[in-house]
């Protein structure tokens, strides 16, 4: 099959039938693993507020676990931390797994390479995936970058879906607002959706940080996002 970006929008569309976050996770990671072909594949959680990393599920020989347990800043793991901020693929081996990547990811066997993909909406990155190659280095191109980079792209979206998403702390009009900052939109442009004052959107927006005790647009929309149980 030729991957495109309607092959993974397809798939991934799949994403949406599911009803809870950590679901639509482990579906995301078996699209992954079954598009890309790849080893062993985690999913984490970002958080622009203290650069913090969750894990939440790996996906191993057809097998899932949980990986809750960690938590990292990713200041303190630079290929993480370049991949998050430029929302672009990226692939480590060689030099790279000596040099760059931290006693963080030594294990039994040595590492081969390390592909990180982001998971983001526009200017928002949400999560990563992280794929390790321990038998064998992987063959990827610019082509695979660019659709490894389109996955992500498009898993962050499937992910925050305005219909899935709704906080009970704030009105509906506070939802709606908190979804469109979500998915990028600035406030001049929320003025000319919603048809209020740009002194009324700043209202809400400022009554929603104080319902989610947020510091600011970007920690607010973390929190808005995280699963709820």
């Amino acid at each position: 099959m030729q991957l495109t970006s309607w092959t993974i929008e397809e798939k991934l569309q799949n994403t949406l039938h599911f009803q809870t976050q950590e679901e639509q996770i482990c579906y995301i990671l078996s699209s992954f693993e079954e598009i890309f072909s790849f080893e062993k594949i985690s999913f984490y959680r970002f958080s622009p507020i203290g650069y913090v990393a969750e894990g939440v599920a790996q996906l191993e020989n057809g097998n899932f676990r949980t990986i809750s347990y960690i938590r990292d800043d990713i200041r303190s793991l630079p290929i993480i931390k370049r991949v998050v901020a430029e929302r672009k693929a990226c692939c480590y081996s060689g030099q790279d797994i000596i040099t760059l990547i931290s006693s963080r990811y030594n294990r039994d066997l040595p590492l081969q390479a390390l592909i990180v993909v982001p998971i983001f909406v526009n200017n928002l990155t949400i999560g990563y995936i992280l794929s390790e190659y321990i038998h064998h280095i992987p063959q990827v191109d610019g082509q695979a970058i660019e659709l490894l980079t389109l996955f992500g792209g498009i898993a962050g979206r499937v992910l925050i879906q305005p219909q899935k998403i709704s906080h009970p702390k704030l009105s509906p009009r506070e939802n709606e607002i908190l979804r469109a900052i979500a998915n990028g939109l600035s406030t001049k442009e929320l003025t000319d959706i919603l048809a209020l004052s740009e002194a009324t959107i700043k209202q809400y927006i400022k009554s929603s940080f104080v319902k989610l005790g947020a510091k600011n647009r970007a920690h607010a929309v973390s929190i808005y996002l995280a699963p709820r149980i």
